[in-house]
């Protein structure tokens, strides 16, 4: 008997005796299996096993959407490369960020490639229609086809990838050949960007005040915060804007020590609690952080969710900032991501909800936002006097102007000549309160 054959024996082997203690336990473990065997056997179709695997999962997953739990999800193994790529913060590209434009929607290049990066090294510049990726055609493709978009623009390290681009200016489209190379993802932008493709974050209003965007929390996030302000600092910064609008969240331990930051040894930050309410966990600040005294201003928006919230809430409840905006998403669970398949696939599964200090949930129940803006208790809301609501078309047009100054380059030697209209009352409120104290 060959080895590998031994070794398949033996896994399926534990895997049967697993079934059957399981099934001893728990009868309807049994017949999924006993499911799973028959139509893999005798179904008219030769399905493969990881489709019969994956709309297991799902069906099981819906199950626990249908009775209220949104957010536990099955990921394939095609997704699963691409949510562990934005959660460490680190990918195989080219340096270029895409979008879909007009109708019906057009790939194209959304802002200058990053400063020698395989794409600016070949040339491709903002506007560049993609027409294929590796002979591709992207041509009836819509935003909901991002996902495969970003698989197929990405890869491993060295990997060719090949290009058919239409330069704005041009008829004819012309094919580029490129290498991937590691790239790392910022989570912390400033308000303008520069030639260099790094941020500004000293605000043209008053220099006094950084604008810090957090546009969602991943493995890196706290270093780049940790490396960022001693350096907004030395340069002349007396406040900080803490932008979590549109934040959707992310690692737990990143929000945590993201409060560490700013508030004194002893301070909770938040608690779990899993099934029937057991408290799973308690965080609590260990030592001083080292911006106790800095003025700091957080903003939240409807799309704030997840460890956005709990930093909003943590820092609200301990009065270290002034929370301005509208009322949060609304998101008071805790995913666990297990691994399936060896890895291969992921279960991200519900496990606990979260308490800010104050002692309350903030979780929203039900879809419907509007319906529930009753209920005071969920969400983080506004600093009273601090709530700035906005309709549907305003968030929006709101959304659209900020995605357009992300990707405008900002010559501060001549400000006048590349000023962008952007209406925010949110941030010129957060402006005005930062100012007020400043100059007491």
């Amino acid at each position: 008997m060959s080895r590998r054959t031994l070794l398949l024996l033996l896994a399926t082997t534990a895997f049967c005796l697993l079934c059957f203690y399981r099934g001893e336990k728990d009868p309807f473990a049994r017949y999924v299996v006993e499911g799973y065997e028959k139509i893999d056997s005798m179904a008219l179709d030769d399905v493969p096993d990881r489709e019969l695997f994956q709309g297991a999962m799902n069906g099981m997953v819906d199950v626990l959407n249908k009775r209220g739990d949104a957010h536990s999800q099955f990921i394939t193994a095609k997704q699963a490369k691409l949510f562990q790529e934005e959660i460490a913060q680190e990918i195989a590209g080219i340096g270029v960020r895409l979008r879909f434009e007009g109708n019906p929607p057009v790939l194209q290049v959304a802002g200058p490639p990053l400063p020698g990066k395989p794409a600016a090294r070949a040339g491709i510049r903002n506007g560049d229609r993609i027409m294929a990726i590796d002979g591709v055609s992207t041509e009836g493709m819509i935003p909901t086809d991002f996902a495969d978009v970003l698989d197929r623009m990405r890869g491993k390290p060295n990997e060719p990838l090949q290009l058919t681009v239409l330069h704005e200016d041009e008829t004819e489209p012309v094919v580029i050949e490129l290498i991937r190379e590691r790239l790392t993802l910022d989570s912390v932008r400033g308000d303008r960007l520069l030639a260099d493709q790094s941020w500004q974050f000293r605000l043209e209003q008053d220099p006094r005040i950084a604008m810090v965007r957090v546009i969602s929390f991943g493995a890196k996030s706290v270093g780049e915060l940790e490396r960022l302000l001693p350096k907004l600092l030395a340069e002349g910064v007396e406040a900080i804007i803490l932008d979590l609008r549109n934040n959707p969240g992310g690692p737990l331990d990143a929000a945590i020590e993201t409060c560490e930051l700013f508030l004194p040894a002893g301070k909770v930050i938040v608690e779990t609690r899993g099934r029937n309410g057991q408290i799973r966990s308690v965080a609590t600040t260990g030592s001083d952080g080292p911006y106790l005294d800095l003025p700091l201003v957080v903003l939240v928006d409807r799309a704030s969710a997840s460890a956005s919230e709990i930093v909003a809430a943590c820092l609200q409840d301990h009065d270290r900032a002034v929370v301005i905006g509208e009322r949060s998403f609304g998101k008071g669970t805790v995913q666990e991501v297990l691994p399936m398949e060896a890895g291969a696939s992921l279960l991200k599964l519900t496990r606990a909800i979260y308490w800010r200090p104050s002692g309350k949930n903030i979780h929203r129940s039900g879809t419907d936002r509007a319906a529930a803006m009753d209920d005071p208790n969920w969400g983080v809301a506004p600093d009273e006097v601090f709530n700035v609501e906005q309709t549907e078309t305003q968030y929006f047009e709101l959304a659209k102007s900020r995605a357009e100054r992300d990707i405008t380059v900002f010559d501060p030697d001549a400000p006048d000549d590349n000023l962008l209209a952007y209406d925010d009352p949110v941030l010129d409120l957060a402006v005005a309160t930062l100012e007020e104290q400043l100059d007491q």
